[in-house]
């Protein structure tokens, strides 16, 4: 067992970026990863090296209530975009890496977000996002309500940017976003729009991360959730669209209507001719 947490010292032995003091305020740290075996939000790091303590675990569980409602099914969005939402603030806090893809640069004065007439006291940080990172769980929510709705978001790094802005009043922290492929906050095996889920003992669906999958994300939600052999993706035609129920019904008493007139009329013009020829007869 010695050998194992040493080997894992080796291994992840870059200090951590930050942590937080006894007021739950972000500082700077040079402590190394370290074993915490009370994860409750971050479920998959269970008896591995993390960066977080215990509070800052509880800390991001109490986020995941505002990101199921933003992109998760409880407000009509994706689970799965939600799970990897998820799963990227988990890195971000509690990843053994944590020092080479997050870099302290001090503190700052800025205005409260939430309120233009409080300034406050934040840690300035640089987080490098790998690419394909960001591609991928942009994929998996871009068609949410909110994404599609804030024109900041509409790019993988308009939607990290604004990610990272918001969490000024609730995390005390500035995020500065870059893009590398060096160096990077990683995060391989990327839940994806088609991916399916086994039942839990349970009753419930959660992904390889341990993160509740409520509900399959519908084609206006999630990024290629959708059959491609689907009608929804293929070219429109000449009938595209058309509901047959509906049309063959209208068409019905459309063609009974122009029957019912037809006949009318031919009656009525019966009638005048019939009319005519007996009043012919009477001046005879």
């Amino acid at each position: 067992m010695l050998w194992i947490l040493a080997l894992m010292q080796t291994a992840y032995g870059i200090p951590c970026g930050y942590t937080l003091d006894e007021n739950n305020l972000p500082i700077e740290t040079d402590k190394e990863p370290w074993i915490n075996e009370k994860m409750s939000a971050c479920r998959f790091y269970d008896n591995s090296p993390v960066c977080c303590t215990q509070s800052q675990d509880e800390g991001i569980g109490n986020d995941f209530v505002s990101l199921d409602a933003t992109f998760g099914s409880d407000g009509d969005g994706c689970d799965i975009c939600a799970a990897n939402m998820k799963r990227f603030w988990c890195a971000y806090s509690c990843d053994p890496r944590q020092g080479e893809f997050l870099k302290i640069t001090g503190r700052a004065n800025v205005t409260d977000p939430r309120n233009p007439n409080r300034t406050i006291d934040v840690q300035t940080v640089t987080l490098r996002i790998h690419p394909q990172v960001a591609c991928d769980v942009f994929s998996s929510c871009q068609r949410t309500n909110f994404a599609s709705q804030v024109s900041a978001m509409q790019t993988p790094g308009g939607f990290f940017t604004f990610q990272a802005e918001q969490g000024v009043s609730t995390s005390l922290q500035l995020i500065a976003i870059e893009f590398s492929e060096q160096d990077s906050l990683l995060m391989p095996n990327i839940d994806n729009c088609n991916q399916t889920f086994e039942m839990a003992d349970d009753g419930k669906f959660y992904d390889p991360y341990q993160f509740e999958i409520k509900k399959p994300c519908g084609c206006n939600t999630c990024e290629d959730s959708c059959d491609s052999q689907k009608v929804l993706y293929q070219e429109p035609g000449v009938f595209y669209g058309f509901d047959w129920q509906y049309v063959l019904f209208a068409w019905g008493w459309a063609i009974l209507f122009a029957i019912g007139f037809t006949l009318y009329r031919q009656c009525k013009r019966k009638n005048a001719v019939i009319q005519q020829e007996e009043a012919d007869s009477i001046y005879i």
